[in-house]
C-alpha cells in the first residue's frame, strides 16, 4: 500500500475496472473482494466510506456479469446505503442505476422502474436521461403499460435529439413504435418505425434496417387489413389490443459514462404482434 493509500486503491480500482471491461468478471470479483478487505483495514484513508461504497458497487457489477442476480443485488443496496449515508449523490445515482438494471435482469420490472424513477432527477446529461427514459419506457412495455412506455419513449427521444445521438434516436423511436403497435395507434406507430428506419440508412446499419423495415411491413399489413375490413384508426386513447406486451431486450443496457460514448448497436427490434 505504501505511504499513498488513496492511489494504492484508485489503481485497484482501475485494475478492476479494466478486468469488467475485458470481459473477465471472475478477475474482476477477485481483485474487488480483496481491495475491500484491504480498505476495510486501512484506517487514514481519506473519503475510505465512499470507496468502500464504490467497491461494492464493482463487486456487485462483476456478480452481475456472472448471472449471481441474488448477491449482486445484495451489493449494490449496500452502495445504495453507504452513499445514503456519507449523502454522495454520485454513489447514489450509481446505486440506482446498477440496482435497476439487476432487477430489469430478474424481470422483476415493478421493482426496476421503482429505483429507476428515484434516479430521473439526478441525471447530469441529456444523453443520460436518453437512456434512463429508455430503459423506463422497455419496462412499462413489459409490464402492459403502453401508454405510460410511449410517453418515457417519447421523452427519451427528445433527449437523445437533444444530444445529437442516432442511436438513442433509433432506440427511443423504435420504442415509441411498439408502445403505439400495442395501443392500436398503427399511424403513429408507422411514423416513429419510419423515423428510426431513416437513421438507419444514414448509420448504414444493414440489420437494424432489416429489422425496422420487418416491423413497417407489419404495421402496413394491419393498416391494410383494418381498412378492408372497415376499422376506422384508433385514437390516442384507445384501450390496448394485444393483452402481451413485446418482450424487451432480455439485457438491460448499462448507463452511458460521460465521455465514453454510448453503446453503439441500438436495442434490438421487436416485431410488432
Amino acid at each position: 500500500i505504501g505511504n499513498d493509500p488513496t492511489n494504492y486503491v484508485l489503481r485497484n480500482l482501475d485494475d478492476i475496472d479494466a478486468a469488467l471491461a475485458d470481459g473477465k468478471p471472475s478477475d474482476s470479483l477477485q481483485l474487488a473482494r480483496a481491495c475491500l478487505k484491504k480498505v476495510k483495514g486501512i484506517d487514514n484513508l481519506p473519503n475510505k466510506k465512499e470507496f468502500i461504497a464504490n467497491l461494492h458497487s464493482s463487486i456487485g457489477c462483476a456478480l452481475l456479469e456472472m448471472g449471481n442476480l441474488d448477491a449482486a443485488l445484495s451489493e449494490h443496496k449496500e452502495d445504495l446505503n453507504i452513499s445514503n449515508t456519507i449523502k454522495s449523490e454520485e454513489g447514489k445515482a450509481r446505486a440506482l442505476d446498477n440496482i435497476g438494471r439487476t432487477y430489469a435482469r430478474k424481470s422483476d420490472y415493478s421493482e426496476a422502474v421503482k429505483y429507476w424513477e428515484q434516479r430521473i432527477p439526478m441525471h447530469k446529461t441529456v444523453l443520460e436521461a436518453a437512456w434512463l427514459y429508455h430503459e423506463l419506457g422497455r419496462c412499462c412495455l413489459e409490464l402492459g403499460k403502453f401508454q405510460e412506455a410511449s410517453n418515457y419513449g417519447e421523452q427519451s427521444l427528445d433527449s437523445a435529439t437533444q444530444a445529437s445521438d442516432d442511436n438513442w434516436q433509433i432506440n427511443s423511436s423504435v420504442l415509441i413504435a411498439q408502445a403505439e403497435v400495442k395501443l392500436s395507434n398503427d399511424e403513429k406507430a408507422l411514423e416513429n418505425f419510419n423515423r428510426a428506419l431513416d437513421i438507419a440508412k444514414i448509420l448504414d446499419d444493414k440489420a437494424v434496417q432489416d429489422a425496422i423495415t420487418k416491423a413497417v411491413q407489419d404495421v402496413n399489413y394491419r393498416i391494410a387489413e383494418n381498412l378492408r375490413q372497415g376499422v376506422e384508426p384508433a385514437v390516442e386513447e384507445a384501450e390496448p389490443a394485444p393483452k402481451e406486451p413485446t418482450p424487451p431486450p432480455k439485457e438491460p443496457t448499462p448507463p452511458p459514462k460521460e465521455p465514453t460514448p454510448p453503446p453503439k448497436e441500438p436495442t434490438p427490434v421487436a416485431t410488432p404482434a
